[in-house]
Order: structure tokens, then C-alpha cells, then sequence
């Protein structure tokens, strides 16, 4: 976790292009909400832009990580801590700006359209601001062998033959990468935009035709994003930009590498369900008719079990693993204390687990994460 966030805070681009938006947006005196904050260096920006206070919301243990970098740099005074899912949060006042780096690699696939529809909803006063404020969404061809690795690796020479069928999974996952220019089959095209200021649809469905520029293979669709944080200030992942920041891409991989010629047009399709972190994408290839369809629901290792418990009609029961978690829970009166609590357990439910020992890792767990 701290090596990712590292990334965040030493990419120099992303944090002159937060700082430029922030020097724009806010204003003296402004109330911020900072959405899956992080280390906190974007509520720590608004701050020393003049903003007199802000919420910042995480549900990791880097919450502890804000707090701390908040006391070091002398603004502890000013920040409310929330350790929390945004969406499960409640703010005692409305706020002036909301601010959020939840783009994941392809703009709408780590939760952002989500966290900003419900925060423009419930904490954000109208007329509020938003940064970012909208997405444009990137798609090319792909040629990348270092990308497809990652789909086709389950069939490569030293994996034993009776694995290789685990590939139809790897090429329907959505992979993240370090395109080069070198390695797309042509300029790509806007996919399509998704304004946060505006309610927005659970799915979508993007089109897209791609030109095909050099004699090459076809191996997958690269997708990437253009993020506009204020008017006129633009974040970006492209291969292509001269200082994008240092964020990885998405691949979707096809089905089986095709030859392809310059003045060839590929036809793209992607389809996003992002509150349930689903993608579709299809691909034609004009000249030759082939065609390819994959989606990451296809990729998903689900046991048949896992299967029947999604089915709207199924009727759910606790589970032995929920049965324990409901014991230790009410245990929790209010008086016990923690060992009070696992003695409780050990005592009047000797058998929950295998072990004592697994037992009191049980309920170490069900009490870090289920009480306060």
C-alpha cells in the first residue's frame, strides 16, 4: 500500500496538475471534501490554498497515514478523519469542493463515477465544485507481445498442457500496462466522455473505429483517459502526451493475435457496468471478417456455489463462517472488553474453529473490522 501511494505523491506531473486546478477552484475560506484521500496530499493542496478545513474520507489504514502527514505539516487543526467507504460517510455540513483521484487506468474502472455521483449528491453545496469535473476516454490498437504476455501466459512453452485452458480467463481480464508508442498500430480515438457534474447512466456503451497506420498484429484494445480537473487543466496516462503522469494503462487483450495492414479499420465496442467493475469489449476487423468478444465477467474464477448465491431468486442463509461472526458481534454489549469478548467465545463456543488459536484469529478480525 505504501509503495502505490509513493507513486502517487512522488509523480511530480500529477501534483502540479492538482495544484494548478486547486489554485483555480478554491477559494479562501472553503470547505473540502477529499474522497479515498490517501496519503492526503490533494485535502493538504487545498489547504495551503486557502481552504479553511477538510473531510478526508478513506477506508485503508492510510487514513492513519493523512492524519499523521496532517500533524507534521501543522494542519492536524484543520482536518476532520474519517475511516470509511465515502458512501457509507456522513458529513455534518455540506462542502464547497469535492476532490478525488479515483481514476484508476482507463478513467471509470476504479470507482469514480460512483464516489462523485453520491458526493455531488449528499455533500457537495450547489453550486459546489467538482475536481476533476470530466473524462475523455482513449482507445487504440494494440500490438504490445509484453502485453499480451499477460493474456497468453498461461500457454506459454514451461506451463504444463494440462493449465492451458486457464488462458480463456487471463483474455478476458482487463490488464494494466506500460504502452509505448512504439507499440500501438495507429492514433487512437476518442472512445466517448463522462462529465461528473451530470447524473450519469449504470452502463455504458462506447463505439469506436480505429485506422490501422503500419503493417502489424493485432493484438488487443489499449485504453487510457484524459482527465480534466478544471477548465483548461488536464490530466492524462496517454503514450502518446509529452508529460503524462506515471499511471498505467488498460489492456484488452482479443481471443488470437490477426495480421493486419496499414488503411485496415478495426471496430470497437466497450461496455461498462462500472458499480459492478465489469467490462465488455467487442472487436471487428473489417477486412477479414473476424470478430471477438470478451468481457471481464467471463474472466471472473467463480465457484458454482458463488454462482448460486448471486442468483436474485436465491434464498441466502449464514454460512457456518457467518453464523461465528454473528456469535462474536453480539458479544460485543458495550461492557466487554476484547479479551472478555474471545474469552467469552472460547468458553461458551469451544468448537467454532479447529483451533484456540484460529478461533482468536476469528475474532481479532470480526472485532478490527466490525466495532469501534
Amino acid at each position: 500500500m505504501l509503495e502505490e501511494h509513493l507513486g502517487y505523491v512522488g509523480d511530480s506531473v500529477r501534483l502540479e496538475q492538482f495544484k494548478s486546478a486547486v489554485a483555480q477552484v478554491v477559494k479562501h475560506g472553503d470547505c473540502i471534501t477529499d474522497l479515498g484521500c490517501g496519503t492526503g496530499i490533494l485535502g493538504l493542496l487545498c489547504l495551503q490554498a486557502g481552504a479553511s478545513r477538510v473531510y478526508a474520507i478513506d477506508a485503508t489504514a492510510m487514513i492513519e497515514v493523512a492524519r499523521e502527514s496532517f500533524v507534521r505539516a501543522g494542519w492536524g487543526g484543520q482536518a476532520i478523519f474519517m475511516g470509511d467507504y465515502s458512501p457509507r460517510a456522513n458529513l455534518p455540513e455540506r462542502v464547497d469542493v469535492v476532490i478525488c483521484d479515483q481514476v484508476g487506468y482507463f478513467g471509470f474502472d476504479a470507482g469514480i463515477i460512483e464516489y462523485l455521483a453520491d458526493a455531488r449528491r449528499r455533500f457537495l453545496k450547489p453550486g459546489g465544485a467538482l475536481i476533476p469535473a470530466r473524462l475523455r476516454l482513449q482507445l487504440a490498437a494494440v500490438e504490445s507481445e509484453t502485453s499480451y504476455g499477460l493474456a497468453d501466459g498461461w500457454r506459454r512453452e514451461g506451463v504444463p498442457s494440462e493449465f492451458h485452458w486457464l488462458r480463456q480467463y487471463a483474455v478476458n481480464t482487463k490488464h494494466a500496462v506500460n504502452l509505448q508508442r512504439e507499440e500501438l498500430l495507429g492514433a487512437p480515438a476518442e472512445l466517448g466522455s463522462i462529465d461528473f457534474r451530470e447524473d450519469n447512466p449504470d452502463f455504458f456503451s462506447w463505439d469506436a473505429e480505429l485506422r490501422i497506420e503500419r503493417d502489424g498484429v493485432l493484438r488487443g484494445l489499449g485504453g487510457w483517459f484524459d482527465c480534466e480537473l478544471a477548465e483548461g487543466v488536464w490530466l492524462t496516462n496517454s503514450p502518446f502526451a509529452d508529460r503524462p503522469i506515471k499511471r498505467s494503462q488498460a489492456f484488452l487483450p482479443i481471443g488470437e493475435a490477426v495480421e493486419v495492414k496499414a488503411g485496415d479499420v478495426v471496430r470497437a465496442r466497450v461496455m461498462a457496468r462500472p458499480t459492478d467493475s465489469v467490462i465488455a469489449w467487442e472487436v471487428e476487423i473489417a477486412s477479414g471478417g473476424r470478430k471477438f468478444s470478451h468481457s471481464t465477467w467471463q474472466g471472473e474464477l467463480r465457484t458454482p456455489a458463488e454462482i448460486i448465491k448471486r442468483n436474485p431468486a436465491h434464498v441466502p442463509r449464514p454460512n457456518s463462517r457467518g453464523q461465528a461472526r454473528m456469535i462474536v458481534l453480539g458479544l460485543c454489549d458495550g461492557q466487554r472488553t476484547v479479551r472478555q469478548v474471545e474469552e467469552a467465545v472460547l468458553r461458551e463456543h469451544p468448537g467454532l474453529f479447529p483451533s484456540v488459536q484460529e478461533t482468536a484469529r476469528f475474532v481479532a478480525q470480526v472485532l478490527g473490522k466490525d466495532t469501534e
